[in-house]
């Protein structure tokens, strides 16, 4: 990603609602998988960016990372809950990683690697046995449009895309469901909007960042975190999917 989108999810990644709204579900995904606490958890997040997971990763477990650029891996490091290394799938992970872990975590990093197949296989061997692989990733390649590219985001995915990525490269997909489902009518409109007008074009992440906007948002977010996680929603903004390799 550029520098300045680092930059201002350094800024808002600890309030605003949609990296709340993940965290959310992410934790409550975590919970089913991982239960309480355990200090022999190993726990890898591949592509950690600022380090805004981090800590929610540290709950259940002892933590590694991975981030390509520089100056995040050096903002992940300042939250002082993992070991942060720098490096990138699928060919340039770093040697001092442990061989294997119990839970790797891979959120919003697929769609960014040019080799999302290369990089599930890179990584289906360094997960022990019985572990899982959770990763997020934007939907619908249709919704494609200017945050996207801003964000360096190569594709979206719908299910079917994402199983058969994760099947090639040797998963058993345990749950795969939707969330962002109560916001996807409005996100809708403003994607046509900015198909047609300047006005709404830009990174859909400084939207509703701050004040009541990001009250109310987050608060319509946070109705989905006990369902999503359990329940495989047929249709929203994005795609959790829990694998295991085979």
């Amino acid at each position: 990603m550029e520098p300045e989108t680092y930059r201002h999810m350094a800024a808002v990644e600890e309030s605003h609602w949609w990296f709340k709204g993940r965290r959310r579900i992410v934790t409550a995904a975590l919970r089913r998988l991982l239960g309480d606490f355990n200090p022999d958890c190993r726990i890898l997040e591949l592509g950690c960016g600022v380090g805004g997971n981090l800590e929610m990763l540290s709950r259940f477990g002892r933590v590694d990372a991975v981030e390509p650029d520089a100056w995040a891996a050096g903002k992940s490091r300042e939250k002082g809950c993992a070991t942060v290394l720098q490096g990138a799938l699928p060919d340039h992970l770093p040697e001092d990683l442990a061989p294997a872990y119990d839970l790797i975590a891979m959120l919003d990093v697929l769609e960014h690697i040019d080799d999302a197949p290369g990089a599930l296989a890179a990584i289906h061997g360094r997960i022990v046995r019985n572990g899982r692989l959770l990763l997020t990733v934007p939907a619908y390649p249709w919704m494609y449009g200017d945050h996207d590219r801003r964000h360096h985001h190569l594709r979206r995915y719908t299910r079917s895309t994402l199983r058969a990525e994760l099947r090639g490269a040797g998963f058993d997909i345990c749950f795969m469901g939707h969330f962002n489902l109560l916001l996807l009518p409005p996100a809708v409109l403003v994607r046509l909007a900015q198909r047609y007008t300047p006005f709404l074009k830009g990174d859909d992440a400084a939207r509703g960042a701050t004040g009541p906007a990001n009250a109310v948002l987050n608060a319509v977010f946070a109705l989905e975190a006990p369902l999503a996680a359990r329940i495989p929603f047929p249709a929203g903004l994005s795609i959790l999917a829990v694998a295991r390799p085979v």
